[in-house]
């Protein structure tokens, strides 16, 4: 009952987040070029005060969290659903060549053309043509290594045009391939490996992505102003710190969660990105498909072994929550130090 009220809790908090549902350099004009908000505004009294509530909710989830998981909440479901990583594939081979047809449809019938992404337009006119190429890689498993590998050369086609800052926001991409990749091995490790490595850099993503509302509010605003429902009659400016805060508890949360929370941390993400489809359109279900499938076969499948590197067995459940709020703390801090490191490194 605690951590359904715990996971409630989070779920209920969720449509702050809903900006992230549209990714916004996809509706509204954006300049990387410019500064982002100096860190001595964004570390305004109310950001402060989230903060603090952010670190107390964390500490409260994951004593929950790991309590759930020595008393077996679910365990055995939990672990029966592991063994569906040919099913994972398959959904993710399912969703690849859903997303390379549609960019093709949307090439050919809708003259919108690019990588990867809505927002990286793409000049070459052979690229659709490509994409339904990596769509028809992706009907048979003995091609999902060569879907990987076009994935791969999209990703670096847009690097080259976009620059290395702007391309982090889609590490998700090079994720995916590697999985393809992966997953199309015999060995059970490469598969392991290709698991772990689409969970983390999906995570990694958003909690990048997180920070940017933050450092670039202001390119929302002219999003809420068409959408003021979203608002839910927060003030702008407070709304985006809000936003910012859920969407990093809740990324930070489903990275770190060790029992079934995780899938159902997944199962409200989701079901966040596909309501924002009703909001913001065929462009939002095109450019968020792949994400969908990830949390669709976390859900379905469920996280990997990996993530009991950070459950503490022998400490008490208050200790591990205490653990994992330090860990918290330094994944904050070090998401500025990195966006805000790199924009000066790489922006110029």
């Amino acid at each position: 009952m605690r951590i359904g009220r715990t996971a409630a809790l989070l779920l209920a908090t969720m449509p702050i987040a809903s900006p992230a549902a549209a990714h916004i350099k996809w509706f509204e004009p954006f300049d990387l070029s410019a500064p982002p908000k100096s860190i001595d505004a964004v570390l305004s009294p109310t950001f402060i005060t989230f903060f603090l509530i952010s670190v107390a909710l964390v500490y409260l989830f994951f004593m929950v969290d790991r309590i759930a998981l020595r008393r077996g909440v679910m365990q055995a479901l939990d672990q029966r659903l592991k063994v569906f990583d040919g099913l994972s594939v398959l959904i993710m081979r399912g969703a690849a060549g859903l997303f390379f047809a549609s960019a093709w449809a949307m090439a050919v019938f809708g003259g919108i053309r690019f990588y990867l992404a809505p927002e990286l337009g793409a000049d070459e006119g052979w690229v659709p043509w490509f994409q339904l190429a990596l769509a028809l890689c992706a009907l048979s498993r003995w091609t999902t290594p060569l879907l990987g590998a076009g994935i791969l050369l999209l990703y670096a086609l847009a690097l080259h045009h976009y620059g290395v800052f702007h391309l982090i926001d889609y590490l998700i991409f090079p994720a995916i391939a590697y999985f393809f990749m992966a997953t199309a091995s015999t060995s059970s490790g490469w598969k392991k490996s290709g698991f772990v490595t689409l969970f983390a850099a999906t995570g990694v993503n958003f909690l990048w992505l997180s920070i940017e509302k933050f450092a670039y509010p202001e390119w929302t605003y002219p999003l809420l102003a068409k959408h003021p429902g979203i608002l839910m009659g927060i003030d702008p400016e407070t709304y985006m710190v809000l936003a910012g805060f859920v969407e990093f508890v809740i990324i930070f949360t489903l990275l770190g969660a060790a029992s079934v929370a995780t899938r159902l941390i997944a199962f409200g993400f989701q079901t966040l990105l596909v309501l924002g489809i009703f909001e913001f359109g065929l462009v939002d279900a095109i450019g968020h498909l792949m994400i969908n499938a990830i949390l669709f076969v976390l859900i379905v499948r469920g996280p990997t072994d990996a993530r009991y590197i950070l459950v503490l067995s022998t400490k008490s459940p208050q200790m591990e929550a205490y653990f994992m709020t330090g860990l918290y703390y330094l994944a904050f801090v070090n998401a500025f130090i990195l966006y805000y490191g790199l924009h000066a490194l790489l922006s110029g």
